[in-house]
Parts: structure tokens; C-alpha cells; sequence
């Protein structure tokens, strides 16, 4: 899916940009842009990373979205499916536990800095949802 961004670094842009579905080959740049952003936050201690391997799991398991100017990950979105897991957020939200299976997690929306303010977290979303593995019909986030 082929997008244009209208704002680069909070300034009028006009920046073509691609999303697509990401593998595990995208782990390493999901890795550097997780720790970037991170590094950037005024209190970064307030985000808890994830590891390399955890990444490379998502990646291969779950339904990964990565932003891209050319070979550049500017963004991601990570949807997760955790089954019967007590990481599942239908937990919290109250879902008997027999219909976890088809609740998955929004689990993590990173975007550079110098992307912010195009609504990519919603368009990240967005792309996900045709993507969705079937018999899913809820999506738990926090």
C-alpha cells in the first residue's frame, strides 16, 4: 500500500512511503527503530523494549506492519496473537477465557519522530485489519 506523507520533521512534505507485511528478515530494523525512538522519549525508562528475539518472534508468528521510505522503516505496528496466554488483553477486558483465541493484542506502534503527526499509527492499523487471521473478532490494546 503506497502512501504520501504531508508532514517530514513537522514540516509541509509531500514523502512517498510504502507499508507492507514484515518477516523476520525486518527484525533488525524493527530492533533499531524500537531503541531510537526510545532513546528519544524524555523518559525512556517509561517504555519497555523488547528484545531482538522477541521481535524476531512477532515477526515470524504474529501480524507485523512496517512504513517504509525506500529501504528505511520509518514506522511499525505489531498485532499479536496470543491464544489462551495470560498476555492477552481479552484477560483484562473480561472475555472468558475459551474465546481468547480469537481476541489479538495491538501490541506495539513506533514512529520516528520525523514522521509524526501523519495519523500512521491509525493508517498502520488500517492496513492490518484485511490482514487479520480468521476467527478473529476482537482486538484488545492498551
Amino acid at each position: 500500500m503506497e502512501l504520501i506523507l504531508q508532514k517530514v520533521c513537522g514540516r509541509p512534505a509531500q514523502l512517498p512511503i510504502r507499508l507492507r507485511r514484515c518477516g523476520p528478515a525486518d527484525a533488525a530494523a524493527f530492533f533499531a527503530l524500537q531503541n531510537e525512538v526510545r532513546a528519544a522519549m524524555p523518559h525512556p525508562e517509561q517504555f519497555v523494549p523488547d528484545t531482538l528475539e522477541n521481535i524476531t518472534a512477532y515477526l515470524r508468528e504474529d501480524l507485523c506492519i512496517g512504513a517504509y521510505d525506500g529501504e528505511r522503516l520509518g514506522a511499525y505496528f505489531i498485532l499479536r496473537y496470543c491464544g489462551r496466554s495470560a498476555h492477552n488483553y481479552a484477560a483484562f477486558l473480561g472475555v472468558p477465557r475459551e474465546e481468547w483465541e480469537h481476541w489479538a493484542n495491538a501490541d506495539s506502534a513506533v514512529v520516528h519522530p520525523d514522521w509524526r503527526g501523519n495519523g500512521l499509527q491509525r493508517k498502520l492499523l488500517e492496513a492490518a485489519l484485511p490482514l487479520v487471521r480468521p476467527g478473529i473478532v476482537g482486538i484488545g490494546a492498551t
